[in-house]
């Protein structure tokens, strides 16, 4: 009975499900090596950068003790002693430490010459004033009391000597009546066409 199920119709099909199922372990395997491949890859990269972690370790443990010796103020481990980073490394500590005392001392500096810079300036201001007011009284007696006088430049181009300027003072008064008068004094300099 067997040689008769052998012979009949399920030959083709025992075949074609061997086909497929040798198809589908083919592509698995494939599959399976590409996998293999890519993590092989990926785990040599990996293991190529924690190499280069590790070369960095020991440099960063000379720095860190390189560091401390200069907190502490110790002389740098003679193993570090050579290196130029962590000699300049070990210094940070006492520079930073020395900053505010600096800063202080620079702060102190500017405010002392600023002021010497304000002083003389008012002081420079002053003299001015005073020479002004001196020029006022030599050269206009009797106007000591008015100081409305005009603040406009003066030309040198289109000087004119003091004997020809005039001088017209104009009293007005008040034109409310709610108040007592009042009489503001307007000066005026008029060059004379002489």
């Amino acid at each position: 009975m067997i040689l008769i199920f052998a012979s009949g119709g399920l030959a083709p099909w025992g075949q074609a499900a061997a086909v497929v199922l040798g198809i589908y372990l083919f592509v698995s395997i494939v599959l399976g090596l590409v996998v293999a491949a890519a993590l092989l890859f990926a785990l040599s990269w990996l293991r190529s950068k924690i190499e280069l972690i590790n070369k960095v370790r020991p440099f960063l443990n000379e720095l860190n003790s390189g560091l401390h010796a200069g907190q502490k103020g110790d002389p740098l481990p003679q193993d570090v002693a050579d290196n130029k980073v962590i000699q300049v490394a070990s210094q940070v500590p006492r520079v930073a430490a020395g900053l505010p005392a600096r800063a202080n001392a620079i702060e102190q500096k500017v405010e002392h010459g600023s002021d010497r810079v304000a002083q003389t300036v008012i002081e420079v201001r002053a003299r001015t004033e005073m020479v002004k007011g001196i020029a006022r009284a030599f050269f206009l007696p009797g106007l000591k009391q008015s100081r409305s006088v005009s603040r406009s430049p003066v030309r040198t181009q289109n000087a004119v000597p003091l004997e020809e300027i005039e001088v017209v003072v104009e009293v007005r008064a008040s034109e409310t009546n709610e108040e007592p008068p009042r009489y503001e004094e307007e000066m005026t300099i008029v060059q004379s066409s002489r």
